[in-house]
């Protein structure tokens, strides 16, 4: 976002104000669901801004022999810091009163990156910018703030050193620069999207380009050529925020039309029809506020989504008007009393307090970290509610398909195999349990995402991906081959990767995203129900084969019942939390509904039973005399539409594996 007043030479220009306008309207309205399925172009515009200012403000004051790096940071720290500041500590406020100890522990880690300048980074780490998570991360829009603040404090500093030594060829070697940087981004889109996305090098061009527009020669073109020239660039700043998508590879040549576009709408200035539009005072107004619209609208949305979970357009401009409340408040209140000076009116008062606030901050972001959230700020029986919603069988998992002790834990080969993907995690609270009270020792290999079966990898994996897959599995089979357990017993979300996500997951996303989670054996991008299928019967009776020819029994666990409801186990606490303010219904998928989304599946594996595979079918634990699916009691037995809670676990599949367990010698200790 940028932030720095409209000044280029020596005069105001609201046109840029009112640019910037259009920009946090495509933003937030992106944000909010409200059209504008393109409107994250308007963070690149704001760059472009942010770049042609500063470098405007840098070349004024070099040419004039009055630059001072202290001043120019000071000013960044009067412009930046205190809107900020109370941004971020009302969020951890309301985070604290919404969020589980894990999520607020997480805030706290989002918090303590945003001190140190390094959101961008941080978010790196996740699933991207368009991810399902990352809109649960309240702090995630400072990402932007990052990028900008890294460029602050490299570019006034290369800006001296080229104007001392290399004044004449100083537009060229930024050219050379914003090149580079655009080279950069264009290669990693595919190869690493987020560090593409999120990261100064692969961002640096967009702000370059505002910068070579300030050093750009004064250049005089009659009304009729601005007005052109102003409306194809009003055109290219608007258009990809109504034809791009999440789907979008970006930034890269597609941040290229918004990015040229800002570029001409500056340089075509503000006496054509555009420029006329964008000085037009509500459009001046929403620009004037727009770093602390930014700042506020996001966190609200995130913290609506906490509570309200499915927001209905009136929730959504409701959230719009408060978040304009939130924006003109902040300007009015914080950001134009700093910036105007008064308490922090000497350089020197404004860097202590960009330090001191920096590090009152960090420290109390860092002692929520180091307490996990402090949990003791909630009730006991809500905790333990809580666990249910941060647990995610992690203690039984491994990235690497590692071997995890379970059931009776003592030396010597084992009596059983677990092996499965996030549903084997979510069934270990029931196989482990049943393990200990037999004395069964057992070994667990569970990696989310990788389905336990040889020859397999997901339709949209690349070559290497895959390779990497199919070698994991290999391992892990040959290990469970040489520790000769009578039993392997996998679990799976078969149906998934027969048939897609479901309708739940689907939500909002391209049908494109349904094949991500089918498997193959052979090169298929969008593979039907019988090529899926296919792969995994001829797979799955492949590794059977060599399991038997080593007298090893096979038993598949058909996948548990989908619910209808998304992340129940959080509905469920939020539930408790505010009594009578949400409402999560205690039964959703009916057996109809299940025997629709999972029938073809389940019948197709119960095919397999037979000679040293046995399939077992758990559906009769879920479903009660109404064949109604029931997701809670006084705990929540799903964490989401398709994994089980710890206490589910034990719940429903509990007499399951009991059975199975009874059935298996106990092999002699070694």
């Amino acid at each position: 976002m940028g932030r720095d007043g409209v000044m280029t030479a020596r005069h105001y220009r609201p046109e840029i104000d009112g640019l910037r306008a259009v920009s946090v309207i495509g933003v937030v309205l992106f944000h909010l669901g409200l059209g504008f399925p393109g409107g994250f172009v308007g963070v690149d515009v704001f760059f472009v801004i942010s770049g042609y200012l500063i470098t405007g403000i840098l070349l004024r004051q070099l040419s004039e022999d009055r630059f001072s790096l202290v001043d120019f940071w000071a000013r960044r720290v009067r412009r930046i810091a205190p809107a900020a500041i109370v941004m971020v500590v009302g969020t951890l406020l309301v985070g604290g009163y919404l969020q589980t100890p894990e999520r607020y522990s997480e805030l706290a880690r989002s918090a303590m990156a945003h001190v140190l300048m390094a959101s961008n980074c941080y978010f790196t780490r996740d699933q991207g910018y368009f991810a399902e998570k990352s809109d649960l991360e309240p702090l995630l829009h400072t990402w932007s703030l990052s990028v900008e603040e890294q460029f602050y404090l490299i570019f006034p500093l290369l800006m001296v050193l080229l104007w001392r030594r290399w004044r004449a060829k100083l537009p060229l070697l930024m050219l050379v620069a914003a090149v580079a940087s655009f080279a950069w981004s264009w290669l990693e889109v595919p190869r690493n999207p987020k560090e593409a996305f999120f990261l100064l090098p692969a961002r640096g061009w967009e702000l370059l380009a505002g910068a070579l527009l300030a050093l750009a020669p004064q250049c005089r073109m009659r009304i009729a050529g601005r007005e052109g020239l102003s409306t194809v660039a009003l055109l290219l700043v608007i258009t990809p925020m109504f034809i791009f998508d999440r789907e979008t590879a970006f930034p890269g040549p597609a941040a290229m039309p918004p990015v040229l576009g800002a570029v001409l709408l500056i340089f075509s200035g503000g006496g054509t029809w555009v420029g006329r539009l964008l000085s037009w005072k509500p459009m001046v107004g929403i620009g004037l506020i727009s770093y602390s619209l930014y700042l506020w609208h996001w966190p609200l949305l995130v913290f609506a989504r906490e509570v309200n979970y499915e927001l209905t357009s009136a929730w959504k401009i409701s959230l719009l008007a408060v978040s304009f409340v939130m924006g003109y408040l902040s300007w009015r209140w914080i950001e134009t009393p700093f910036r105007g000076g008064g308490f922090l009116g000497t350089n020197a008062r404004a860097l202590r307090f960009g330090a001191v606030s920096a590090a009152g901050l960090f420290a109390i972001v860092l002692g929520i970290r180091l307490s996990g959230g402090f949990p003791s700020r909630l009730p006991e029986d809500l905790r333990v509610i809580m666990a249910d919603v941060e647990w995610n069988g992690a203690s039984y998992t491994s990235a690497t398909s590692e071997a995890v002790a379970i059931g009776k834990r003592e030396e010597g080969m084992p009596d059983f195999v677990l092996w499965g993907d996030s549903h084997g995690a979510s069934a270990a609270p029931a196989v482990d349990a049943s393990a200990r009270e037999l004395g069964l020792r057992g070994r667990a290999y569970l990696n989310n995402g990788t389905p336990p079966v040889t020859g397999l990898w997901f339709a949209d994996m690349d070559e290497e991906s895959a390779v990497e897959m199919v070698a994991m599995n290999e391992r892990v089979l040959e290990e469970v081959i040489e520790s000769r357990p009578k039993v392997v017993i996998l679990v799976g979300r078969w149906v998934a990767r027969c048939e897609g996500y479901n309708e739940v997951e689907m939500e909002g996303e391209p049908e494109s995203h349904r094949y991500s989670t089918m498997v193959v054996d052979s090169q298929k991008p969008e593979p039907s129900f019988e090529e899926s299928s296919g792969s995994l019967i001829r797979q799955l009776t492949k590794m059977n084969d060599r399991l038997v020819r080593h007298g090893i029994e096979l038993v598949v666990i058909q996948q548990v019942p989908e619910s209808t409801v998304g992340r129940t186990a959080a509905r469920f606490y939020m539930q408790e939390r505010f009594p009578g303010f949400y409402e999560l219904p205690r039964f959703t998928t009916t057996r109809e509904d299940h025997a629709s989304r999972q029938e073809r599946t389940m019948k197709t594996l119960a095919k397999l039973s037979g000679e040293g595979m046995t399939v077992v079918d758990p559906t009769g634990q879920f479903f009660n005399e109404n064949d109604e699916l029931q997701v809670y009691a006084e705990r929540s037995y799903y964490r989401d539409d398709d994994h089980l809670t710890r206490a589910g676990s034990l719940h429903y599949l509990a007499p399951v594996f009991e059975k199975i367990m009874r059935r298996i010698p106990r092999a002699e200790s070694q």
